[in-house]
């Protein structure tokens, strides 16, 4: 695929996510398809899988973050000898991760001025991430980078 066409794609995939209200709604077929021809894109500009799979991590993380709150907040229960476990609302679970989530930023930032390889998954995620309010749109955000990361692979990425 001509270098253009390439560009055109990283730029429709951007403005795709951009016109999303939340990344909730990304249509999973469409999220799929746009990672089909995402992944080995990022494979022809030299990204290496663990660079992206450093994104990933750093993702899991905060996935584990938010799936310990609940059983954090049971234990101050139990400790407090109160008798239903008690279940967060998302929103308050996606407040405590939030700032998590939006640092991501910079370290793309970071990973794409020390390779230039990472910049076009750089400036797509950051989209994506600004797209995500809520635990909803993060579970879609972990889908993404997920398919991105398979379809890398398939493609040949090491």
């Amino acid at each position: 695929m001509p270098e253009e066409n390439q560009q055109k794609t990283e730029q429709d995939l951007c403005k795709r996510i951009q016109s999303l209200q939340g990344l909730k709604d990304y249509p999973i077929r469409k999220l799929v398809e746009d990672a089909e021809g995402f992944g080995p894109y990022l494979k022809r500009k030299r990204l290496e899988t663990n660079q992206i799979r450093k994104f990933l991590d750093a993702i899991n993380r905060v996935k584990t973050t938010l799936s310990q709150i609940d059983i954090d907040t049971n234990k101050t229960q139990q400790e407090a000898n109160t008798d239903e476990p008690k279940k967060l609302p998302e929103q308050t679970k996606f407040d405590y991760v939030e700032a998590d989530i939006v640092l991501l930023k910079p370290k793309l930032a970071y990973a794409a001025a020390r390779q230039s390889s990472a910049q076009p998954l750089s400036d797509v995620m950051s989209v994506a991430i600004d797209k995500v309010h809520s635990v909803q749109d993060f579970e879609r955000l972990v889908q993404f980078i997920e398919a991105i990361i398979a379809y890398h692979k398939a493609a040949g990425g090491k």
